[in-house]
Protein backbone atom coordinates (compact mmCIF):
# COMPACT_ATOMS: atom_id res chain seq x y z
CA UNK A 1 0.00 0.00 0.00
CA UNK A 2 2.80 2.04 1.09
CA UNK A 3 4.12 1.63 -2.34
CA UNK A 4 1.47 2.77 -4.59
CA UNK A 5 1.08 5.47 -2.21
CA UNK A 6 4.13 7.03 -2.61
CA UNK A 7 4.39 10.41 -4.46
CA UNK A 8 6.79 12.85 -4.44
CA UNK A 9 4.83 15.86 -2.81
CA UNK A 10 6.21 18.31 -0.71
CA UNK A 11 9.72 16.20 -0.49
CA UNK A 12 12.65 16.94 -2.48
CA UNK A 13 13.48 14.54 -4.99
CA UNK A 14 16.52 12.81 -2.81
CA UNK A 15 13.99 12.21 -0.10
CA UNK A 16 11.21 11.24 -2.86
CA UNK A 17 13.80 8.58 -4.06
CA UNK A 18 15.27 7.27 -0.66
CA UNK A 19 11.73 6.31 0.27
CA UNK A 20 11.17 4.86 -2.97
CA UNK A 21 14.34 2.57 -2.41
CA UNK A 22 13.57 1.80 1.12
CA UNK A 23 10.03 0.57 0.36
CA UNK A 24 11.42 -1.54 -2.53
CA UNK A 25 14.20 -3.07 0.03
CA UNK A 26 11.89 -3.34 2.30
CA UNK A 27 9.16 -5.44 0.10
CA UNK A 28 12.20 -7.01 -1.91
CA UNK A 29 10.60 -6.32 -5.03
CA UNK A 30 12.39 -7.47 -7.92
CA UNK A 31 11.10 -4.82 -10.61
CA UNK A 32 13.27 -3.85 -13.34
CA UNK A 33 15.14 -0.88 -14.19
CA UNK A 34 12.85 0.44 -16.49
CA UNK A 35 9.27 -0.51 -14.43
CA UNK A 36 11.37 1.59 -11.47
CA UNK A 37 12.42 4.19 -13.84
CA UNK A 38 8.39 4.61 -15.11
CA UNK A 39 7.54 4.76 -11.29
CA UNK A 40 10.09 7.16 -10.30
CA UNK A 41 8.43 9.35 -13.12
CA UNK A 42 5.17 9.08 -12.71
CA UNK A 43 4.66 9.97 -8.98
CA UNK A 44 7.30 13.56 -9.59
CA UNK A 45 5.66 16.20 -9.11
CA UNK A 46 4.18 17.70 -12.45
CA UNK A 47 6.65 20.18 -13.32
CA UNK A 48 9.80 18.26 -12.75
CA UNK A 49 8.52 15.50 -14.77
CA UNK A 50 7.70 17.55 -17.86
CA UNK A 51 11.40 18.64 -18.25
CA UNK A 52 12.89 15.24 -16.97
CA UNK A 53 10.39 13.34 -19.62
CA UNK A 54 11.61 15.56 -22.66
CA UNK A 55 15.36 13.95 -22.21
CA UNK A 56 17.10 10.82 -22.49
CA UNK A 57 18.66 8.69 -19.45
CA UNK A 58 20.01 5.16 -19.46
CA UNK A 59 19.85 4.21 -15.79
CA UNK A 60 17.90 5.35 -12.54
CA UNK A 61 20.67 7.15 -11.28
CA UNK A 62 20.91 9.14 -13.72
CA UNK A 63 17.39 10.14 -13.75
CA UNK A 64 17.67 11.14 -10.30
CA UNK A 65 20.63 13.36 -10.56
CA UNK A 66 18.73 14.88 -13.89
CA UNK A 67 15.25 15.30 -11.52
CA UNK A 68 17.57 17.14 -9.21
CA UNK A 69 19.09 19.14 -11.43
CA UNK A 70 15.67 20.51 -12.84
CA UNK A 71 14.49 20.79 -8.86
CA UNK A 72 17.32 23.45 -8.82
CA UNK A 73 16.52 25.01 -11.93
CA UNK A 74 12.80 25.21 -10.96
CA UNK A 75 13.53 26.57 -7.66
CA UNK A 76 15.85 29.09 -8.53
CA UNK A 77 13.18 30.60 -11.24
CA UNK A 78 10.51 30.62 -8.20
CA UNK A 79 12.87 32.56 -5.95
CA UNK A 80 12.92 35.65 -8.54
Amino acid sequence: MKLQRLQQGPSSVDDYFKELETILTKIDTRESEESKIARFVSELRREKQDVVELYEYSSLEKLVHLAIKVESQVSKKTHF
